[in-house]
């Protein structure tokens, strides 16, 4: 009755699986074609800067160079503010008070998403008029203003030397500048749902923004942020990482440089799928250092101390293997042993045999013949023991040249700073696989040395439909590496499982597989695989 809810929970983690592998998928047919949605926001903000440039009327002018820096918004911190400062520009020329202080509004929002949050703060709290600002622009630098108050309140930023902003009278402002079912009052709504541990509230209006625009508006990645901020509070993993995928995509789709959602999937995934977590946050670097803001690119850089972590993992597998080579060692020790048991016993058994070659001449011929055969397999079996014995001290002794080449070469990266290199060598690395399959060959070649009838005794000792046979290209498989063990003397599953690198689990259905096409009591199955070659 225990059973049954691990079973459950296993069928459950198997089921969930395919559909987040699905999710990742389609995740990666959106950065593949991430070229594709830059050459078209390129030629979106081609036009305007052609309608700029154009432009013969002062005023109409700086109000393209406005809309122009607000394209650039997310994209490329650099251009954008290139735009605004052309837009404030020409507005100071014409003595235009509105205009200007709309130019400079959008132009403190600027700095404060791009991380450089002194002067964002210069601009928005000592330099904006709100007197000059038209109804909308002053909506919006009261939402500008609170959202820079968050920013600062979310990251760590010295600003000793001045006043520290009201962010809960902003909000009040908010409330009461913005229609409640507007995106900047559901926005901040949310916040305070948020602080005060509302999660269902919260969750409720989210879901409302986002269903308010499509997935590939530019919004939608913001609210589907939200969604999965609500998510990750709740514990709620799989819903968390299938918020931040959406979120992704739309940022992918409207060519946003600036975004957060891909380091965190990355992060997410660093325990599970380091390869593909290590190729988004390689994208997620990439699009920081275009889009050339201070805040993004800084802290996608905490996120390289994996790198040191990968590291570790790559010497315990080293380790791992290394002590898998010294398990064989001890194994074939074991088997040698056995061997010069048996070649004992039959040593014994000739010296009884010459002692009755000397009864009779007619069986005198017949003895010698069997001494030499039997001297043959002394003179054999040592020689096996000497190549193996060398066999298995080569392969050790390759093993630690191989780890201390290994250490030295990634301190000698980490020292001249190739950490990128090094991140993509580990990456793409199938070393430990490859030596987990040295390992078996290695073994198989070994076992089969002794027991060369082995395959066909173990298969004797089972129904025809039951079977096992390797695979084209192998000597064993699996099963048979199992009880070849078994033959050796190493009945314990827990230890197989560490030789072959397996579960324990897998071990076990492997055996109970095998026990069950047995011809005869499949409970004294294992004894009789132990007489296999006696």
């Amino acid at each position: 009755m225990m059973r049954l809810p691990v079973i459950l929970l296993l069928l459950a983690a198997i089921s969930c699986r395919p559909s987040e592998n699905r999710l990742l998928e389609e995740l990666d047919g959106y950065v593949a074609r991430s070229d594709e949605y830059q050459h078209r926001k390129e030629h979106q903000l081609e036009a305007l800067r052609s309608l700029s440039v154009s432009a013969r009327d002062p005023q109409s002018r700086a109000d393209l160079f406005l809309q122009t820096g607000e394209a650039y918004f997310s994209y490329k911190y650099d251009s954008a503010r290139f735009y605004l400062n052309r837009s404030l520009d020409l507005a100071a020329d014409l003595g235009d008070g509105p205009r200007y202080q709309s130019a400079l509004l959008r132009l403190g929002h600027l700095d404060a998403k791009a991380g450089h949050f002194v002067e964002a703060y210069s601009t928005l709290f000592t330099q904006v008029d709100t007197l000059l600002l038209s109804p909308e622009d002053k909506a919006d630098y009261f939402y500008y203003a609170y959202d820079l108050c968050k920013d600062l309140e979310g990251n760590a930023v010295s600003l000793e030397s001045l006043p520290a902003p009201d962010r809960l009278a902003y909000r009040e402002r908010l409330y009461g500048l913005f229609p409640e079912e507007s995106a900047p009052w559901r926005t901040a709504r949310i916040d305070e749902l948020l602080e005060e541990g509302r999660l269902d509230e919260a969750e409720s209006l989210a879901m409302k923004l986002a269903s308010s625009v499509r997935p590939d508006d530019r919004n939608y990645a913001m609210y589907a942020y939200i969604l999965a901020d609500i998510a990750a509070r709740r514990s709620q993993s799989a819903t968390q990482l299938e918020w931040l995928v959406k979120s992704a995509e739309s940022d992918f789709v409207n060519a946003v440089k600036d975004y957060a959602s891909l380091t965190i999937v990355a992060q997410i995934l660093t325990g599970s799928d380091i390869d593909r977590a290590f190729r988004y946050m390689r994208k997620a670097q990439e699009d920081a250092i275009f889009y050339n803001g201070m805040l993004r690119p800084w802290q996608i850089s905490q996120s390289f101390n994996i790198i040191q972590r990968a590291y570790e993992d790559a010497r315990d597998r080293l380790s791992r293997l290394a002590r898998l080579a010294s398990i064989l060692l001890a194994v074939l020790v074991i088997a040698l042993l056995a061997a010069l048991r048996i070649l004992f016993k039959r040593s014994r058994k000739l010296s009884r045999t010459q002692r009755e070659l000397q009864e009779s001449n007619r069986q005198l011929a017949l003895k010698n013949d069997e001494l030499s055969g039997l001297n043959r397999e002394i003179t054999e079996a040592g020689q096996i023991k000497e190549a193996y014995i060398g066999r298995i001290l080569d392969l050790m002794s390759e093993n630690v040249t191989k780890m201390q080449a290994y250490d030295n070469h990634v301190r000698l990266a980490l020292k001249q700073g190739k950490a990128a290199e090094l991140l993509k060598e580990l990456s793409i690395s199938t070393r430990s696989d490859d030596e987990l399959q040295a390992f078996y060959q290695t073994f198989d070649t070994t076992f089969l040395a002794l027991y060369p009838d082995f395959v066909e005794q173990f298969n004797a000792l089972l129904r025809e439909e039951a079977r096992v046979y390797p695979k084209k290209g192998e000597l064993l498989c699996t099963e048979l590496r199992i009880f070849a063990l078994i033959r050796l003397g190493i009945e314990d599953s827990t230890r197989i499982a560490s030789l072959l690198h397996y579960s324990v689990n897998t071990i076990y259905n492997y055996k109970v597989k095998v026990k069950n096409g047995a011809l005869r009591d499949r409970e004294s199955f294992e004894e009789q695989v132990k007489s296999i070659g006696i």
